[in-house]
């Protein structure tokens, strides 16, 4: 298995960690509200509104799947905040301001959300990470069958396949052997 990667924990699209960084309080607290109204089971960080802060916080956790990111924060502009904290999370900018729209698209923002967020909108810019995330875990469960079939070919054993590799409707489907009610040999 491939580790270190940021979609990790998109495997299954549960779990998915995401953070505010917002530095007007009740901004914040909307965009929460209207996120949890979609994604009932994502899990919500609010990290305090400051370059300062945010990248102490990133240097001290692991980075979290998703980051809404406000282009103003307390004491600056987030650019700074990404070039110091190299953020591996992807990042939908929410902001007032729509200058920075072209900017933003250099980084790892996968959408733009200018204030005041509609709650369509938001939901596009949550099914575009859901697309990309869900593209780049079946190319990683794909490149994982791959690898598997390549080390037992390489160190042959006694080690029976847990999955195989058949193809359907243009693409490379995984089935698990547990999944097969019977299997003939």
């Amino acid at each position: 298995m491939i580790t270190n990667s940021p979609y990790q924990s998109h495997l299954f699209m549960n779990n998915i960690q995401v953070a505010i960084i917002e530095d007007e309080k009740p901004a914040a607290r909307l965009l929460e509200g209207m996120i949890k109204k979609l994604r009932p089971q994502w899990d919500i960080i609010k990290i305090p509104g400051s370059i300062e802060s945010s990248v102490a916080w990133f240097a001290s956790h692991p980075h979290p799947d998703i980051v809404f990111l406000d282009i103003q924060l307390s004491d600056g502009n987030s650019f700074l905040f990404i070039e110091q904290a190299c953020p591996t999370s992807l990042i939908i900018f929410t902001t007032a301001y729509d200058e920075y729209a072209v900017r933003a698209f250099t980084v790892n923002s996968i959408d733009y959300l200018l204030k005041p967020i509609r709650q369509e909108r938001l939901e596009e810019a949550i099914q575009k990470f859901e697309h990309v995330t869900s593209k780049y875990n079946q190319k990683l469960l794909e490149q994982n069958d791959l690898l598997e079939v390549l080390h037992s070919l390489t160190y042959p054993g006694k080690k029976y396949r847990t999955r195989f590799l058949i193809s359907g409707n243009e693409k490379l489907i995984t089935l698990q052997v547990e999944d097969i009610p019977t299997f003939i040999h």
